[in-house]
């Protein structure tokens, strides 16, 4: 099985459940309107429509979680199989079990960015993509975009295309009908973001993206994460504030001429260490991240 760094980091930091890497825990939240979350212990979360229609499952995270994650769906929507996915973006912990939904007659679709991504992979210490090129029932077969439009089971997905942030291919949906959205991973909720350098990600675009949704949500909106638990639109807020907060401190200290090392020895973010800091994007990483983003820096 393909995996990724941050693969293998998610399977280690982000279990809810004190079980074996060989045990996979789906935990099912029902959201109404036919909609749920479905959450394993190892990795992030996966949104499902099912209804009349047929079942449109949001994310596949990774092969070997897949049968669990259809069982999960299955046991909601009457035994049915997925009928559409849609990936939010490229990474492989949202990907990666495309294949196994495929097979079964599940219609992929992504940003256009994602198949390409997946195709000709970027392989760096900071990547959360595939390291191999991928082919057959792993790829998107139809391609989406901002203002797209999903109408399944008496609900309307509106996908939004939020360029340069957590990658260049990211997509939110928006089911306005039930005030749900699922976040991809434009939300780590309650973590510092991993923002995904080597394929198109920036800061700004980041906070950008995490707006765009604060714009479109409102108190009572639930908001489905790419990892952490079901979350509001003030944790949302919560991650914007942090992270441009984060971001005016790094730059204040890349203007004042430090380099990297002196960022670091000057813990621009240790108040937000123990509220935000985790396994894959330690504090330290994330004070890299940003110190990359404003310098261009990749060493």
């Amino acid at each position: 099985m393909i995996r990724t760094a941050l693969v293998a980091s998610l399977a280690l930091t982000a279990t809810a459940h004190a079980q074996s890497e060989n045990q996979v825990y789906v935990e099912t939240t029902d959201l109404g309107s036919g909609l749920y979350m479905l959450a394993t212990n190892q990795a992030g979360n996966v949104g499902v429509s099912v209804g009349e229609d047929g079942v449109f499952m949001i994310d596949t995270q990774m092969e070997r979680f897949a049968p669990a994650i259809d069982a999960a769906q299955r046991a909601v929507s009457g035994d049915r199989a997925v009928d559409q996915v849609l990936n939010t973006h490229l990474h492989g912990d949202h990907v990666l079990g495309n294949a196994y939904f495929a097979e079964q007659g599940a219609v992929i679709m992504a940003h256009p960015s994602v198949r390409d991504g997946l195709m000709n992979p970027v392989t760096a210490q900071l990547t959360g993509s595939t390291p191999e090129p991928l082919s057959g029932g792993y790829l998107p077969t139809v391609d989406v975009n901002d203002g797209d439009v999903v109408t399944i089971n008496g609900l309307t997905a509106h996908l939004h295309h939020t360029p340069a942030a957590h990658t260049n291919g990211d997509i939110f949906v928006v089911f306005e009908d039930a005030n749900v959205i699922h976040a991809g991973d434009l939300l780590f909720s309650g973590w510092f973001p991993y923002i995904d350098l080597d394929n198109g990600g920036t800061v700004d675009g980041y906070i950008a993206g995490m707006q765009a949704i604060v714009d479109v949500a409102d108190a009572d909106t639930q908001i489905i994460p790419g990892h952490g638990p079901l979350s509001t639109e003030a944790d949302l807020e919560a991650s914007i504030i942090m992270l441009t907060e984060a971001k005016a401190r790094v730059q204040a200290l890349v203007d004042q001429g430090l380099n990297l090392q002196q960022v670091q020895d000057a813990a621009p973010l240790a108040d937000f260490h123990d509220d935000w800091n985790w396994g894959f994007i330690t504090t330290e990483r994330m004070v890299w991240t940003l110190y990359r983003d404003i310098t261009g820096e990749t060493e």
